[in-house]
């Protein structure tokens, strides 16, 4: 009987430690699950590991530990309880012996209740143990389970060493984790994609528009939209495209589109208008986002316009200055031989004066017609121009009298002169300025109208609160243009000196005028000032600084008897017919012998003959077979020393510069006078004459 009752005893003391230890267990258990929902609260990824260790280390009753995440390079140190014990980092591939690499390559639990004595595994030899028992878990991938995400290492429990039931319980805890950590990791991926995109979405320098597939309506914008648009992002979430632009929708809008899948769609140029209403052209590209709402991506191309603007105005002043080069060629030739005739005559007729004048006439209209061409060639930047001390109203009244015979005779033209002071000018380009504005006026008068052009011209001092940027105080010279029009309209007045703008019809103006007029004026040191009254007329008044007293002249002077006549022999080359004659015919008259070529390769020929039987050159630049530069390399190469006068009614690329280092003594521009080329013969045969 006592050994019966022994057994029982002893069944019911293990019955009851059996029953201690499932209570223990359950306890565990439960604060398993309540350690469970704490982490699934967590998503932040920088606090997870160190929130995981510490509920490890409460449920192990352990004071150490430390959790490594896996990188592509090996163990990365997240977190630690006691700082000191691990390494921040332990590479890839791990030390063969480790406890971490058998745990990394079974991908299973470790308990070691005493290192010391088992003795398979290498320690880290850290001094910080409170005794010698550790263990160790992996963390999982939680989609197929074959890779380690984590490991936590636990050491120092409160009561040694860790147990079968500590391995179970953090086996267990260990399972849940590799969920809580991949949610963990997704939503730490999704606020960075987040971050990205916003930041992404608000710094980009395009506009962004989050528009709603169904209505049109926008739900949302960043700044660069704000900026585009002129409204805040507010106001446009109540706003749709068809309120920021004033377009109808089309058929096949791209707010329709249906399917997130949908391919983007070709961009289009709208304009959106401002609450100020200015305009702002944009190109847009819609992408669809998804079956609910499209990405409207829009970019400013004003700059773009404008630079297009000047490019084409660009080409445009090319082409001009293509098209004066063409013109001048072909027109200066046509001078030169009209000049050529008209004072052969005038050398040889009778002493008549009324037939002396009439020719003076023509010589004066033909330079007039040169100094044109000219004024095409300085425009498009071609050739500058020679300003001399002038008497400013014998231009004025010339221009008047010009301007009597072309306009009706219902618009009077009268001028008002009280000065005669000298300007530093070009005579035929103050000429063109006031021929310009004199026939604007007589446009915004209109030729079925009365009305009436008043031209004056009186001297003023200005100081320097009456004078405008970039000039000088002091005397100048008002040259005034009145009318008695339609008036300018504030819009127009701010516009009328733009290149290409005008307000005529296509065919009475090119839009050139007054930018030409101003460009003229600034040249000359002056300005110009603009008043005009709607229904009353308009006022120019131009502004020229006064020089000092030349006595220089501008007319053409006929060649004086006896004067510049000499002997010698000239070589002439000139492929226009017309010129060669009439060249040719004024140098015999001056007592030369003259050889003349129709193209500079036979010219060329009778050099190479008789290199030593002419004493000058002059020669066309343009001709067929050789032109002018060539010819002059050929004979100099034979006589260095041979004088050449080249004459060229227009040439691109070759330069006075250029002639003159090659050797040519003289590059003159056509047409050319009787005079000047009997001064120049003359000074390269004989030397200057002082008169």
């Amino acid at each position: 009987m006592p050994e019966s009752g022994n057994n029982v005893t002893d069944k019911a003391a293990e019955l009851e430690q059996t029953c201690s230890i499932l209570s223990d267990f359950n306890s565990r258990l439960h604060s398993l699950v309540e350690t469970v929902g704490g982490l699934h609260l967590c998503s932040d990824m920088v606090r997870f590991p160190g929130l995981l260790l510490e509920k490890f280390a409460m449920l192990m009753d352990a004071d150490g530990g430390s959790f490594y995440m896996s990188t592509r390079t090996g163990l990365r140190l997240m977190a630690s309880l006691d700082p000191g014990h691990a390494a921040v980092t332990l590479p890839s591939p791990l030390f063969s012996h480790s406890i971490l690499n058998h745990v990394v390559t079974t991908q299973t639990p470790l308990l070691i209740r005493n290192i010391t004595r088992e003795n398979q595994f290498i320690s880290s030899s850290w001094g910080g143990y409170k005794d010698n028992s550790l263990i160790i878990f992996p963390i999982l991938d939680s989609l197929d389970g074959t890779k380690v995400e984590a490991v936590v290492s636990l050491h120092n429990k409160k009561t040694p060493p860790f147990t079968a039931q500590d391995k179970e319980v953090g086996t267990i805890l260990a399972s849940y984790s590799k969920e809580c950590l991949r949610a963990v990791r997704a939503f730490d991926a999704l606020q960075q994609s987040e971050y990205r995109y916003r930041t992404l979405f608000e710094r980009s320098n395009d506009a962004i528009f989050i528009v709603d597939k169904k209505n049109g309506q926008y739900r949302d914008c960043n700044r660069a939209a704000e900026k585009l648009t002129g409204r805040s992002t507010k106001e446009i979430r109540k706003l749709t495209r068809n309120d920021l632009t004033g377009l109808e929708k089309e058929v096949g809008d791209p707010m329709r589109t249906s399917g997130p899948a949908q391919s983007m769609i070709p961009p289009e140029t709208i304009v959106y208008i401002r609450p100020d209403k200015s305009r702002c052209p944009a190109k847009v590209n819609v992408v669809p986002l998804d079956d609910h709402q499209v990405i409207e991506i829009a970019r400013d191309i004003s700059q773009d316009l404008e630079m297009e603007r000047q490019l084409q105005h660009s080409r445009k002043m090319e082409a001009i200055g293509t098209l004066a080069g063409g013109i001048a060629h072909d027109f200066n030739n046509i001078l030169s031989g009209i000049l050529g005739y008209a004072q052969l005559l005038e050398m040889q007729i009778d002493d008549t004066q009324a037939v002396r004048k009439n020719l003076a006439h023509v010589i004066k209209g033909a330079t007039r017609a040169g100094d044109l061409v000219q004024q095409i060639l300085t425009f498009s930047r071609q050739v500058e121009h020679e300003h001399k001390a002038l008497k400013l109203y014998l231009i004025v009244r010339e221009s008047v009298k010009f301007l009597r015979s072309s306009i009706p005779t219902s618009i009077e033209i009268s001028e008002t002169i009280s000065s005669q002071s000298q300007v530093m000018v070009d005579a035929t380009q103050i000429h063109q300025v006031i021929i310009n504005l004199c026939t604007n006026a007589y446009h915004a008068i209109g030729n079925h109208n009365q009305g009436r052009i008043t031209v004056s011209l009186q001297d003023f001092y200005l100081d320097e609160t009456r004078v405008r940027q970039g000039c000088s105080p002091g005397n100048y010279v008002r040259l005034r243009v009145t009318d008695t029009g339609k008036g300018i309209e504030q819009e127009t007045m701010d516009r009328i000196f733009d290149p290409y703008f005008t307000t005529k019809e296509m065919s009475r103006g090119t839009g050139l005028g007054l930018a030409v007029v101003e460009g003229v004026i600034k040249k000359h040191g002056g300005f110009i000032v603009v008043t005009s009254q709607v229904g009353r007329g308009t006022k120019f008044n131009i502004f020229l600084p006064i020089a000092e007293p030349s006595h220089s002249g501008n007319t053409v002077q006929p060649i004086p008897r006896g004067i510049f006549r000499g002997t010698g022999r000239i070589l002439l080359a000139e492929d226009e017919v017309l010129i060669l004659q009439a060249t040719q015919r004024i140098l015999r008259t001056l007592g030369y012998q003259v050889t003349a070529f129709i193209d500079g390769k036979a010219a060329m020929e009778a050099f190479e003959h008789s290199p030593d039987r002419y004493d000058i050159v002059i020669t066309d630049m343009g001709m067929p077979r050789m032109n002018g530069r060539d010819l002059a390399k050929g004979i100099l190469a034979l006589r260095p020393d041979m004088p050449i006068i080249l004459c060229t009614g227009f040439h691109e690329s070759y330069t006075r510069e250029a002639a003159l280092q090659e050797g040519i003594r003289r590059y003159v521009q056509k047409p050319v006078t009787g005079r000047e080329l009997a001064e120049m013969v003359q000074e390269e045969i004989f030397g200057k004459i002082e008169f």
